[in-house]
């Protein structure tokens, strides 16, 4: 057995021989073939602005290994690779760059930049140059078995690309999908553009602007309080008003009215429309102790100090509700039990006592005060335990406005669904001039430049419609026809297109294709990003114009008008572009074969943004039989079960992890890290990709050692092992085909293993065609998980070709046999509950082991009809019973405490002939493997009644010395 070092050698070594003869070959450069059904899968091109980390690689790897298994299906495999470059990151990062910027300056020389070339990254264009060139060399070490003939970079330094983005946009204006008009977006104050989710750190894409209110309590002398909320119908139940009282406010004059407010909702008023002037400063604690008129009920109620109020979120005043907020709830508790903070701010503690909670919503299964209910459930002792009090609050305001009644306290809402009158409170809230309608986020976002965004009304910004229901409709009859992985995605796509608004498409100052008829704009990082699938099928022509011939300037709309949607004629287009006849209409039919796109695998994080807008562009632009069939998606990568952070020193480069374990060791610890399909993260162990370089070389020298290896004859063993083998094949199959990757190599590998040291220890030694057929299954069965090892191992069989392109095993279901299986189960069962009586009859010898009645195996196998039928276990028990002869009622009707305390007996029935036999057979096995002399079998009724009750694949066991 070779030591961990030298097997990451040895696989290494291999990875180079097979990558090499794969280029050599050409075997992965997919072209049309009438013969062969194909295949199309793709992985989003990723943003060019660093090397790929194990998150990224553990998406890609998905993909790769779906294109091996359909390449070993005989379908024709298309899987191209792109890159992506388009947005603010690399621009941004270029201008810190000749700013000295040390962290940008320590980022490149951590992925491997030379100190001599990080001058040249000041330049845009150098970063999607380098690391396009960096990201292919990673992926082919990786062993991706792309095409890369179809390689291509987006924005404007790839002008073939351009010309399409400038297609796709003139046809979507055409069909009014597109207009300039006055939006809501998350904006860069730093930067002044809008912040899409690639402009951001990943933690902050998908949070979008939201619509809340303003309500604006007053003191004596005019001056206003606003207090932002989601929940304006709690107006109602307002006690206080929560300030932070170390931080500094700011007196304005907002739209004529002398506001208290922060710096945060000033800058975001004035970037929607409204009159900010700021004319002074306030101290949160001077404001403590001051009351207002709630502009509502007319109440006056006292501000007070919480810690819990982020002052730069909303307006920096709360609203208190003590009776449906938890915060608020908590916060009043804490208040009551602090006299020195009460002293230190000048309140009397029969202020807090007279603010009593008001309740103003009925939830059933909730008291009058809910925020209680949800406090005293969780235990939450102070306002501290935030996360605590962010749960507890989603699950009341949930609550609250799906079931939530009004009570009387409301007025004329009383007696109506929060849900069903929301609306109209705000309207009549703002309509009374108490409360104004404003955008703004969730929760902090920033950009990567580093500067904290808010929401601004822009005016002249280019939208896409997605809010057009005609459109949404569409989409949603392209999420019905499509496949998930797993299923119940296309519930969360039908929530995405519902809840999807209007997208600025352009920005300005950034990398991009410019707008066709507005070039002052560029198309943004997501809005280019939705159908370049198409693209790939050509690019192979536009992208070589060293072979094609193809200038940028020949693109022009007509030819992607036939090409794509077959309008026009190819004379027609070959005279508009001076692009020959026969090309065009190669175009046109390697279009055609490949598409549409057969499947297209993502990390989650894309779900919100990119895969619906990928969704909504196909639906509008293309027909449908061109509609995509399929979208899979699986969860991020923890290593060593957290977050990659490079704080935390748990940060690997794809790079890195191929030169400390090698390519194969690396796909395999990431398969195991959890490769199934979910949104569930997955975890990759360190110590998992060492084992497995061992693991794999351990496999090569068994299978070419092994291999003609064994006995020739025929043993009742061998056809256990052998349906094994093919059920297993049968599983497999069906996992890689929901792209289930790590639950598909645990059955292909693991269990494999486990089954075969069982079958040698039963067998003594293997049939030898058996052995082959063990060791070719499990190699191909494995190959699109670790491919250069399994390329050499088919290699030293002596197979022909390679096993990239050997057909993936079939199952024969012939050879499958239920009760062989289910037999030698019966088998492993009755060996270790020898091993464990004899634990306690430690002198034993001998064993009788008492096979049951004939009788009892119709009963139980009428017991398990009943069930498989659907019934309970005690219905199928009574109808079993029902249908014995009197005689045996009684005698069966002894045995149902047994049934339920050993439901397995279920799964174990066979006929009583097929288990004695097995056991029979066994019999010396069992003797030699339990240390016993001698193993004797009886029927029931051969044998004088005793206390221990045999079942149907549960023998009765007698242990005597």
């Amino acid at each position: 057995m070779p030591g961990k070092q030298d097997a990451i050698e040895l696989l290494k070594s291999l990875e180079e021989k097979w990558q090499e003869k794969w280029r050599e070959e050409r075997v992965f450069e997919a072209d049309p073939d009438p013969a062969k059904k194909p295949f199309f899968v793709t992985f989003p091109y990723p943003y060019v602005n660093a090397r790929p980390h194990l998150g990224s690689a553990f998406t890609v790897l998905r993909v790769d290994i779906t294109a091996r298994f359909k390449r070993m299906q005989g379908y024709n495999v298309l899987f191209p690779q792109g890159w992506h470059a388009t947005g603010g990151p690399i621009a941004a990062a270029a201008i810190r760059l000749r700013d000295g910027d040390e962290k940008i300056i320590s980022n490149l020389k951590s992925m491997g930049v030379p100190d001599d070339e990080i001058d040249k990254f000041k330049d845009p264009a150098y970063w999607v140059y380098y690391f396009t060139r960096k990201w292919k060399e990673d992926l082919q070490r990786y062993g991706m078995s792309i095409d890369w003939r179809r390689e291509f970079y987006t924005t404007s330094l790839n002008p073939y690309y351009s010309k399409f983005v400038e297609w796709q946009y003139l046809r979507l204006r055409d069909k009014g999908l597109i207009s300039k008009g006055k939006h809501p977006v998350v904006w860069c104050p730093r930067e002044k553009k809008v912040v899409g989710d690639h402009d951001r750190p990943d933690e902050y894409a998908g949070i979008s602007p939201v619509e809340a209110v303003i309500i604006k309590f007053e003191d004596d002398e005019g001056v206003k309080y606003p207090a932002l909320t989601f929940r304006p119908e709690t107006i109602y139940g307002v006690t206080n008003l929560w300030v932070r009282p170390d931080h500094k406010y700011l007196v304005a004059e907002v739209d004529g009215e002398t506001w208290i407010i922060n710096n945060y909702m000033s800058e975001e008023l004035q970037d929607q429309d409204h009159s900010v002037k700021i004319t002074g400063e306030i101290s949160g604690k001077s404001l403590v102790g001051r009351t207002v008129r709630n502009p509502v009920t007319g109440e006056w109620v006292p501000i007070l100090p919480a810690s819990f109020v982020d002052p730069e979120l909303g307006t920096g005043i709360v609203m208190s509700v003590p009776a449906h907020a938890p915060f608020d709830y908590i916060a009043l508790e804490d208040l009551k039990k602090s006299p020195q903070l009460l002293r230190e701010y000048g309140i009397e503690p029969s202020l807090l006592e007279s603010l009593k909670p008001r309740p103003l919503i009925r939830v059933e299964g909730y008291s009058e005060i809910p925020a209680r209910d949800a406090v005293r459930r969780r235990n939450i002792r102070s306002q501290d335990e935030r996360e605590k009090l962010e749960d507890a609050t989603k699950e009341i305001y949930s609550k609250e406005y799906h079931t939530g009644i009004l009570t009387d306290i409301t007025g004329q809402w009383a007696g109506r669904k929060v849900s069903d009158v929301k609306e109209d409170i705000t309207n009549w809230l703002v309509s009374q001039g108490v409360a104004l309608r404003v955008y703004t986020l969730p929760s902090r976002v920033y950009c990567r430049c580093g500067a904290r965004t808010h929401v601004k009304i822009v005016s002249d910004q280019w939208f896409l419609l997605y809010s057009k229901q005609e459109w949404k409709a569409l989409a949603h009859k392209l999420v019905n026809r499509m496949n998930f992985y797993p299923e119940n995605l296309r519930e969360i796509f039908h929530k995405n297109i519902d809840w999807l608004r209007d997208w600025a498409c352009t920005h300005k100052n950034e990398l991009g294709t410019p707008l066709p008829w507005d070039p002052d704009w560029v198309v943004e990082s997501l809005s280019d990003s939705t159908i370049y699938m198409a693209y790939y099928t050509i690019a192979k022509y536009t992208q070589h114009p060293e072979e094609y011939n193809i200038r940028p300037e020949q693109l022009k709309p007509e030819l992607f008008d036939y090409v794509f949607l077959g309008e026009g004629s190819p004379d027609q287009v070959a005279s508009s572009t001076g692009i020959r006849k026969e090309l065009i209409e190669e175009m046109r039919r390697e279009f055609l074969y490949w598409y549409p796109l057969d499947l297209r695998i993502s990390g989650k994080d894309l779900i919100v943004n990119h895969l619906t807008f990928f969704i909504f562009h196909h639906a509008a632009i293309f027909p449908e039989e061109l509609w995509p069939r399929g979208i899979g998606v699986n969860g991020w990568v923890l290593v060593a079960g957290e977050k990659m952070s490079k704080s935390k020193g748990n940060f690997i480069l794809l790079r890195d992890a191929l030169e400390r374990w090698g390519a194969d060791a690396t796909r395999w610890a990431e398969v195991l890290a959890g490769a199934d399909a979910g949104l569930d993260d997955a975890n990759f162990e360190p110590s998992v990709a060492e084992a497995s370089a061992e693991e794999l070389v351990s496999w090569l020298n068994f299978a070419v050692s092994s291999y003609g290896s064994g006995r020739d004859d025929r043993r009742s063993i061998d056809d256990w092992f052998e349906s094994v083998l093919n059920r297993t094949i049968e599983e497999v199959t069906r996992e890689m085909e929901k792209t289930n990757y790590k639950s598909a190599l645990v059955k292909a590998y693991y269990n494999m293993q486990a089954h075969y040291k069982w079958y040698v220890k039963r067998a003594g030694t293997p049939n030898k065609e058996l052995l082959k057929k063990y060791i070719e299954y499990i190699t191909l069965m494995i190959a699109p998980f670790a491919p250069h090892l399994a390329e050499e191992v088919w290699s030293r069989l002596g197979k022909k070709g390679f096993i990239s392109l050997a057909p993936w095993p079939e199952p024969d279901v012939s050879k499958i046999k239920p009760e062989a299986e289910i037999a030698e189960n019966i088998i492993k069962n009755l060996l270790e509950d020898i091993r464990e009586i004899k634990k306690f009859v430690k002198d034993a010898r001998k064993a009788k082991i008492i096979i049951a009645s004939n009788w009892k195996y119709d009963f139980i196998k009428l017991i398990k009809l009943e069930r498989e039928k659907g019934s309970n276990l005690n219905t199928a028990i009574r109808t079993a019973i029902q249908s014995l002869p009197p005689d045996l009622r009684r005698e069966a009707s002894r045995l149902i405490p047994v049934i339920r305390q050993k439901p397995e007996v279920l799964r174990l029935v066979v006929d009583r002939d097929v288990e004695a036999k097995a056991i029979r057979e066994a019999s010396e096995f069992i003797s030699r493997e339990a240390g016993l002399e001698s193993v004797e079998v009886y029927f029931e009724e051969e044998y004088p009644p005793g206390k221990k009750t045999p079942l149907p694949g549960k023998p009765a066991i007698l242990l005597e010395k």
